[in-house]
């Protein structure tokens, strides 16, 4: 049944000033390398466990629900992912981090010791955490951190929800640092079936890599000079798939560089094979010769276009796509591409290789694999230098803004309606509220749904440089309308929502919303907790690009949550030279910016109708 403004309870906008402001005295030239790690780094090895990217046939997806428990160390240790040797933050000892694979249903134990020097939270990234928002893993959110040399046990079902997902860090951008990983959940509800529709899976990891740890890098973004002389986040030092990138090692001084291969990812000839892509950096990705039938976005089965030949897809997003290895022989290869968008970081110099590569190998059932280089070339229709970062979405065409700049200050900061998020790490949120509190509007800015509903969210990207990824947790959204400029709650109140794309929206969890553009996001109020809506850049949400949405404070005051969790923010938790009161590095306060407005529809109460099954694009 198509959702009409009668079916509304709440509507919402969000003006979001998000300025990159630069230092009139600096412009843009940026180095593409500095080259040397910040700091030496510890004795233990990382490793890159290979076998993460390949999910076993023999997996048995059931409707049985089973509990499947994880045991995680976090260490400090030694890594190069493009080469060069730097510290580190891994679980396990690997990067990417270890691989969960449960079904629908099931109850997830993950035991986390934090073996690392500092505080540490793992968020779970598209788990809606229905009654479990204490485990969404966001220190001064919804836990306090988990203090060095303790362990903390998370505990999640899955109860409605199967498809990719992935969890990384939520500390700061310790992401940046190692601390991620692959999250798989099946179902037998899945339209798209093991053996029918494809023989095989695999995972791919999109991201990007830096030099130097990333508290060093949000400490000099908070600085007049910035980090590398620039406010704006950074030109990563490498692309990767995998976990591994290619970086020139003749640039490097003080400390070891070795030239890596290219990473393999094994198909066996005629067969087919469903790739599971995580992204953790604007990219645009593509295989060479390789069709991708593109059947789920985020957490959504979606009947998507048949045969794309490059897809976009924005931090924190994930696609599945199904490809068919009938193109060559035994010993064939071709090149995999990341092609990444220039247009969500600033100062991109015009040298920079922006394309990551991997081979795609057919080896045949029984042979040794070829160790040739692909002679493939890329797509003809490949579009790998836009100047907008853009969505898949529903038409098939971007209506996106321009370029301009604001110089309001010499310090970069993000904003909510004019508030950047001030992280009180000891002080979270759920618990204010489970204790009859409310949020300080001055360090947070968010909004309040009393009850369950149908609500829309207005995001306006104010920023006219940059493109931004926003990510919902506790509620996937449905995105019923999106354009050029921005939009007041005026405006939204005189708009003919019949415009509005309400009878099959796509439905996920992030979002690219474009410089000077916005987004109408339709939530379902049904959930209980405080949930960050933020930007999934790490060094813009490493700098206050967060907001909050309060669902139920009622309700959340009857949450349970366990003692365990509670007991992460008792004064012998808290380290030497800290209090209470101290709060995460990069949250800044400032007081300009636009005005946080809601419009209300009243007496309303239908909420959309739940499909997973959509037509995107043919």
């Amino acid at each position: 049944m198509p959702l009409r403004r009668s079916h509304l309870n709440a509507a919402l906008a969000f003006a979001t000033l998000c300025a990159f402001i630069f230092p009139t005295s600096i412009h843009a030239t940026v180095p593409i390398h500095r080259g040397t790690p910040s700091r030496s780094a510890p004795a233990t090895k990382v490793t890159n466990n290979r076998a993460i990217y390949t999910l076993s046939p023999t997996f048995v997806i059931t409707d049985v629900p089973v509990t499947r428990t994880f045991d995680w160390t976090l260490s400090l240790a030694t890594g190069a992912p493009d080469g060069v040797e730097r510290e580190m933050m891994v679980i396990n000892g690997q990067f990417p981090g270890p691989l969960i694979e449960a079904n629908q249903g099931d109850t997830i134990i993950v035991n986390v010791r934090n073996g690392m020097t500092t505080g540490a939270g793992i968020h779970w990234h598209g788990i809606a955490q229905k009654g479990t928002d204490w485990a969404d893993g966001v220190p001064g959110v919804s836990q306090c951190p988990i203090p060095a040399g303790s362990t903390f046990t998370y505990k999640l079902t899955v109860a409605n929800q199967f498809g990719t997902f992935w969890w990384h860090s939520h500390m700061g951008n310790t992401m940046a640092d190692g601390l991620l990983g692959p999250l798989i959940i099946h179902s037998p509800n899945d339209p798209n079936v093991r053996g029918r529709d494809y023989e095989s899976e695999r995972i791919i990891i999109l991201g990007d890599w830096m030099h130097d740890m990333s508290d060093v890098i949000i400490a000099d973004l908070l600085t007049v000079d910035g980090y590398r002389n620039s406010t704006g986040a950074p030109v990563p030092d490498a692309l990767l798939i995998n976990g591994v990138g290619v970086y020139n090692c003749s640039s490097v001084t003080n400390t070891s560089c070795t030239t890596q291969p290219l990473p393999e990812i094994d198909v066996v000839p005629n067969s087919s094979y469903r790739i599971r892509i995580i992204n953790t950096m604007h990219y645009k990705f593509s295989i060479d010769s390789h069709p991708l039938k593109i059947t789920a976005a985020d957490d959504t089965a979606i009947s998507g276009p048949k045969a794309l030949h490059q897809l976009p897809i924005g931090i924190g997003q994930r696609y599945d796509a199904i490809i068919k290895t009938t193109v060559g022989t035994h010993g064939s290869a071709y090149y995999v591409r990341a092609a990444m968008c220039a247009a969500s970081i600033a100062n991109v110099p015009s040298n920079y290789d922006i394309t990551a590569l991997a081979v795609l190998r057919y080896v045949a059932t029984g042979s040794k694999a070829t160790t040739t280089l692909p002679s493939s070339t890329d797509w003809s229709d490949s579009v790998n230098n836009d100047t907008t970062c853009y969505d898949l979405d529903t038409t098939g065409t971007s209506v996106f803004g321009f370029i301009t700049n604001s110089a309001l200050e010499s310090i970069a900061h993000f904003f909510w309606n004019s508030v950047t998020w001030t992280n009180y790490i000891y002080k979270p949120m759920l618990f204010t509220l489970k204790n009859g509190g409310s949020l300080n509007s001055s360090i947070i800015t968010h909004a309040i749904f009393p009850s369950t509903g149908a609500a829309d969210i207005i995001i306006n990207n104010h920023d006219g440089g940059i493109d931004h990824p926003y990510h919902l947790h506790g509620n996937a959204f449905y995105l019923v309308s999106r354009g050029s400029g921005l939009l007041t709650a005026t405006e939204y109140a005189a708009r003919n929502t019949s415009s509005f794309n309400t009878t099959n929206p796509l439905r996920r969890d992030t979002l690219v919303i474009s410089r000077s553009s916005y987004a109408i996001i339709r939530i379902i109020t049904d959930n209980p907790g405080v949930w960050p809506l933020h930007c999934h850049i790490g060094w813009h949400l490493g700098v206050g690009k967060m907001a909050t949405i309060v669902v139920q404070p009622a309700a959340i005051r009857n949450l349970s949550v366990p003692a365990a969790a509670t007991a992460l923010c008792d004064a012998s938790n808290i380290p030497a030279g800290d209090t209470v009161n101290t709060t995460a590095p990069g949250r800044k306060r400032r007081s300009t910016g636009a005005d946080l407005t809601a419009y209300v529809l009243r007496g309303l109460n239908n909420a959309i109708e739940h499909r997973r099954a959509i037509k995107l694009l043919d």
